[in-house]
């Protein structure tokens, strides 16, 4: 299928959320138009403000629209109209619902809502690239090992259908993701002779990097970015930071991955894991004593970064062969983290 380029104009769903927001920063760094989608007039009028500040000069390419109920039928009609492709990041990130459908109908209902539109109204759509989830391929307690794009979290599936309710939150949330990323692709075999746009799916692991969105204060961060300012730069520093070991990948590699998604013909019907290595928290810290900075963050063990347990890998080859990526380190990710925050004022209690 023909890819997509500068200066075409590309839809944005989630678009206020912590991958939908760098993806449209992305697209219009690069020339796209971009037409980001949201909840509410009210963040529709936030969004729009911080791209006119963080980019006047692109601010006349990116328009917002409204999608209160993104499972609600036809939600998507509107917005999939005039655009060249589909970036669809909207999706429930929450762990703390009893009820599974909370999780599952958003995510499942909202992912075949778009492509339903984009079949009956986006016309012009010759891509359409869905942010799925490492949660789709395997649990955080699955047997050591290499996985690749061929294998599903089937388990979590199982465990929801299972234990409904009782299911733990994050389970649940994995079900979800992997429920929706089956469905968008069941749906296209579905439609095959009717669908004139292909699907690409992009799944990262535990992204970190700085937030999207230059929030007034840490308090005012996103569950993601939130998190690794928790875990890392807390005072006092948790008692245990969890988990122990974990997939990481850098956001901007991620979101890089979502463009190169869009551009690259060859990416058009694949899955592809955005993930760089398995890393400790020890590794972070490690990483600030290398920098040589923040005297008061505490050091941990040095050399407990070396005693990571047997651990699930994500295998990121075909990333690096079909999208040409190349991932950045730790480090590098620490250091804009670092100077981010830092020069926010957000580390002076670990300061000398």
């Amino acid at each position: 299928m023909p890819t997509v380029s500068s200066p075409a104009n590309v839809l944005v769903t989630g678009a206020n959320g912590f991958y939908g927001l760098w993806v449209v920063r992305a697209l219009l760094e690069r020339g796209y138009a971009v037409k980001g989608a949201v909840r509410s007039p009210t963040a529709a009028d936030t969004l729009k403000r911080f791209i006119e500040n963080k980019y006047p000069a692109q601010a006349a390419k990116f328009q917002t629209v409204i999608v209160p109920d993104i499972t609600a039928p036809g939600a998507f009609d509107d917005a999939v109209k005039e655009v060249s492709a589909v970036v669809h990041t909207a999706s429930p990130m929450t762990f703390a619902e009893e009820d599974p459908e909370t999780y599952t109908k958003p995510a499942v209902g909202g992912t075949v809502g778009i492509l339903q539109s984009v079949l009956k109204h986006g016309t012009n759509v010759k891509r359409v690239v869905i942010t799925s989830s490492l949660a789709a391929v395997f649990s955080t307690d699955a047997p050591p090992g290499l996985y690749a794009e061929d294998v599903w979290n089937d388990d979590a599936v199982r465990i929801v259908a299972e234990q409904g309710r009782k299911a733990p939150g994050d389970v649940k949330y994995m079900a979800s993701k992997t429920l929706a990323e089956r469905a968008a692709w069941e749906f296209m075999r579905e439609h095959k002779d009717a669908v004139k746009f292909d699907l690409c799916t992009v799944l990262p692991s535990w992204s970190m990097g700085i937030p999207s969105n230059d929030p007034a204060s840490p308090a005012e961060m996103g569950s993601t970015p939130g998190f690794l300012y928790s875990q890392l730069f807390a005072v006092p520093p948790p008692a245990q930071r969890e988990p122990p070991c974990f997939n990481y990948v850098d956001v901007r590699d991620a979101v890089e991955m979502h463009v190169r998604a869009l551009e690259i013909e060859a990416a058009g019907g694949e899955r592809f894991i955005a993930s760089s290595h398995v890393c400790s928290w020890q590794d972070w810290l490690n990483a600030a004593s290398a920098l040589g900075v923040l005297p008061k963050l505490d050091k941990g063990d040095p050399k407990a970064a070396e005693n990571c347990p047997p651990h699930p890998t994500c295998s990121n080859e075909k990333a690096q062969r079909l999208l040409g990526m190349k991932f950045r380190t730790l480090p590098e990710t620490f250091r804009e983290v670092y100077e981010y925050f830092n020069g926010r004022g957000w580390l002076a209690d670990l300061q000398a």
